[in-house]
């Protein structure tokens, strides 16, 4: 079975993914979720020393020296885009040295840290591609400059106004609208999780993470297309119900790669689609 490595989004925590790990490990698929704000909990992922472990089966593989290397030097994933991609595709590189070339999926900042690491190792190995809600990086220099004054000024009001407050204002931003439709129960979870996070850290991710440090759009694209001429698969995924990202959908598929709209769902496809199926 393939093996999956999930990105998690702004203020999100591994936990984000759990709905979708129960299904793919009933399926037989083995999952990996690391926590992008830090990185010390990487050797529970990966098993102590390198070696990828099974924390139920007691299974462990030797890892690859180079990318243990590479995931041990990475004390500090907040330093910089090119700090966490790196330490992504240590964590790919690891994961593929023990199961085989895994499924790489990112929802929204996780999907951007996706895109970013495969624009700066081209030659990660790979089974697919999964991108959900994701920038693709900025238009031109007109739009770098933009968001990184946005971002800026997001650090900034979480710094003085701290996470709880930042979170009211955070949820009634129109990419979230559809959110307002999820149950309760499923409402109050997802801001128990954006509130469980630190300022310090949300904001660094805001300064350092950002749109405003990816490549741009047209770069971005064109390695996703040398993906699929590598036979490694490569969706894009959106909510019908997101404007903002179904325009990115659109511009996927325009440069003639796959891209998936999802009836009725927002922004946060995973979450909306499972919590409502779950329903049924």
């Amino acid at each position: 079975m393939t093996a999956f490595v999930l990105l998690h989004g702004f203020a999100q925590t591994p936990a984000s993914w759990d709905a979708v790990v129960q299904r793919l490990q009933a399926a037989g698929h083995r999952t990996y979720v690391p926590d992008l704000y830090e990185s010390k909990g990487d050797l529970k992922l990966l098993g102590a020393e390198g070696a990828l472990e099974d924390a139920e089966q007691g299974e462990s593989v030797e890892g690859d020296a180079g990318a243990e290397g590479a995931l041990a030097s990475a004390r500090d994933p907040l330093a910089s885009l090119g700090a966490v991609c790196d330490r992504v595709a240590a964590i790919v590189r690891l994961v593929a040295q023990a199961d085989g070339a895994p499924v790489l999926v990112g929802y929204s900042m996780g999907g951007r840290i996706a895109a970013e690491t495969v624009v700066r190792h081209p030659d990660l190995p790979l089974a697919g591609l999964v991108l959900e809600s994701a920038g693709l990086g900025p238009a031109d220099e007109a739009a770098r400059v933009a968001l990184a004054e946005r971002n800026g000024a997001w650090a900034q009001r979480l710094r003085e106004e701290g996470v709880a407050a930042f979170m009211d204002w955070w949820e009634t931003l129109p990419l979230f609208a559809s959110q307002q439709a999820l149950p309760s129960e499923a409402h109050a979870a997802v801001r128990t999780e954006r509130i469980s996070r630190d300022a310090g850290p949300l904001a660094r991710s805001l300064e350092a993470w950002g749109a405003h440090h990816q490549a741009a759009e047209e770069v971005t694209l064109s390695v996703l297309a040398e993906l699929t001429n590598r036979n490694v698969p490569v969706l894009y995924l959106a909510g019908t119900l997101d404007e903002k990202y179904s325009a990115v959908a659109a511009r996927v598929r325009a440069a003639g790669l796959p891209a998936m709209l999802v009836p009725d769902a927002g922004h946060n496809v995973h979450l909306e689609v499972f919590t409502f199926s779950c329903r049924r």
